[in-house]
């Protein structure tokens, strides 16, 4: 009999159960035949999860890169799409008729949401998981700066509608109550709510400590050099992208975001005393709950830990994001009548210090693109192509206004020596 799957199988084994509870959920979805706008949405985002799920079990099952922090998102995943497919199984048998006639879509429910809930939790863990994924690649790969800049907004985006999914599992954390003369039935579900508050409240912290040190770390070598007098004069050289622009933006976008960081610390040490408070408060009075309640507080608190930890993975992401490369490039010197050309394609920093050049030479630094570095190229062959075929051949001699114009040497016959001697 097999093991059941929970967060201590392997990841490979939980990427095919998350796969397989996707596509089952799809194919259920698919048999009814509707084009409601709001199951047509709930399809097209099953299939667009299937795909993502199965590039994570072909990615687990053939290469070493370290994707353990899914292991909780793919087991909710897979957990959330098994229970809504029972959800809609009983649904559709109590229903008349048959599954093309089967209209009761909006009575579907799953942890108080309804099938547009439903889809969004989907979608968050689908975001979540491509995240994880670029985070894998981007650490072994380069990229462009147009596809980094992408990359950031899906995680801005991401990071965006979990904080919202998270506050709705609080709210719902905190509405689960048993109705009745005991007052252990709402204590245990405001107490269970409390706890999971004080949780994600110091996670919170810990994200923030982590996100200042990392910036502290950086800010530094973001700051220096950028109002240093040059030591010298050098020859003027082309740099594309701004760089002083670009390192002062740095600058000002870190020390806002330490800002904000203070902030939102204290804010957060506040409430988490608060929570603390509360809790003691909790600490004396009997728990009582229900088999039924106990198994909505236990899928609750699975649910609010994978969010926690898709939120952790997004985290993770912005840091590696932030991390900007500099390309330094020191000491460059070149000869007269040269040509040089030191690019980087990739939208990178570029730091120039002590670069010259000599006479008539060519010199270029900075940021472009593939396309412009080989259109420079080909101009650069042409003009010097030009440059050669259009010297001036000289035909007149330099020696000819010195000795005079001079007679053609023409060869001697040994037959007409002796006439010449007389």
């Amino acid at each position: 009999m097999a093991e059941p799957i929970g967060v201590a199988s392997g990841l490979l084994a939980l990427a095919v159960f998350a796969f397989q509870s996707s596509r089952q959920l799809y194919q259920l979805v698919e048999s009814f035949q509707n084009n409601q706008r709001a199951v047509r949405e709930l399809r097209e985002e099953l299939e667009a999860l299937s795909e993502v799920l199965q590039s994570v079990q072909e990615t687990v099952a053939s290469t070493d890169v370290d994707l353990a922090t899914l292991k909780l998102p793919l087991l909710r995943c897979g957990k959330a799409c098994k229970e809504f497919e029972a959800v809609i199984v009983t649904c559709a048998a109590h229903s008349s008729g048959s599954r093309t006639s089967f209209r009761d879509w909006a009575k579907l429910k799953y942890m108080g949401d309804g099938i547009v809930g439903f889809k969004n939790m989907l979608a968050g863990y689908k975001s979540t998981i491509m995240i994880a994924l670029g985070n894998a690649n981007i650490r072994k790969s380069v990229i462009t700066a147009s596809v980094l800049k992408e990359y950031k907004g899906v995680i801005e985006n991401t990071t965006a509608d979990l904080e919202d999914h998270l506050q709705e599992i609080d709210k719902k954390l905190q509405s689960l109550s048993l109705q009745g003369e005991t007052i252990s039935g709402g204590d245990a579900a405001e107490r269970q709510q409390v706890q999971e508050e004080r949780d994600s409240t110091q996670q919170c912290l810990d994200i923030c400590a982590q996100v200042a040190t990392y910036i502290n770390q950086v800010h530094p070598d973001a700051t220096k050099n950028i109002s240093s007098p040059l030591a010298s004069y050098q020859k003027p050289i082309i740099t594309l992208g701004g760089l002083l622009y670009a390192r002062q933006t740095t600058v000002d976008t870190f020390n806002a975001c330490k800002e904000r960081l203070s902030t939102a610390t204290n804010q957060l040490e506040n409430h988490l005393q608060n929570v603390n408070n509360r809790l003691k408060e909790f600490s004396s009075q009997p728990l009582k709950q229900s088999d039924e309640q106990v198994a909505e507080l236990d899928r609750m608190k699975e649910e609010l830990e994978s969010v926690k930890q898709c939120l952790a993975i997004c985290s993770e992401a912005t840091v590696q994001v932030h991390n900007q490369r500099i390309n330094d490039f020191e000491d460059v010197s070149m000869t007269d009548d040269g040509q040089q050309v030191i690019i980087s394609t990739f939208g990178d920093l570029v730091s120039a210090k002590r670069v010259s050049a000599g006479a008539r030479s060519f010199q270029w630094l900075g940021q472009m693109s593939d396309e412009s570095l080989q259109q420079l190229s080909r101009d650069r062959s042409l003009t010097i192509t030009e440059s050669v075929t259009k010297q001036p051949i000289r035909t007149d001699s330099q020696f000819q206004h010195r000795y005079g114009a001079g007679v053609t040497i023409r060869s001697l016959n040994l037959n007409d020596k002796g006439t010449t001697d007389k």
